[in-house]
């Protein structure tokens, strides 16, 4: 496995394994340990890694939502979803990081233009759409 997808997973597990320990009653924090410590030990597909490896070499990838998509996918592990293979881990970094998936930001990014628009259309008089 990629060095750096190994210590992120493992890096997420010891975060949610601290705090499991002070939300025991977030079972959630729990799953997501174990979750992230067993998609570690996973051996990804070779295409997929090579795939991902190239996400850190490649100058058209942005470093800012490539590390965005990392944090967010695996935030979402034994929360949003729970992967059965490393590999789904892996394909939802890149296709975020590809921008092939929004992350976060770009969701937000759309409401708040959604959000300007819709002020600009009232304060003109003008109906908003639903």
């Amino acid at each position: 496995m990629n060095s750096t997808l190994y210590f992120e997973l493992k890096k997420t597990a010891e975060w949610r394994a601290e705090k499991a320990k002070r939300h025991p009653e977030d079972a959630r924090n729990q799953t997501a340990k174990i979750l992230l410590a067993r998609l570690a030990e996973q051996e990804p597909d070779a295409e997929l890694s090579q795939r991902y490896d190239f996400l850190h070499e490649d100058e058209n990838i942005d470093a800012e939502r490539l590390s965005q998509a990392h944090s967010e996918i695996l935030g979402e592990v034994g929360f949003r979803w729970e992967p059965k293979h490393v590999d789904e881990v892996l394909d939802r970094i890149i296709n975020r990081a590809t921008g092939k998936a929004p992350t976060l930001a770009d969701l937000m990014d759309v409401h708040r233009a959604h959000a300007e628009d819709d002020a600009a259309k009232t304060a003109a008089g003008k109906p908003v759409n639903q």
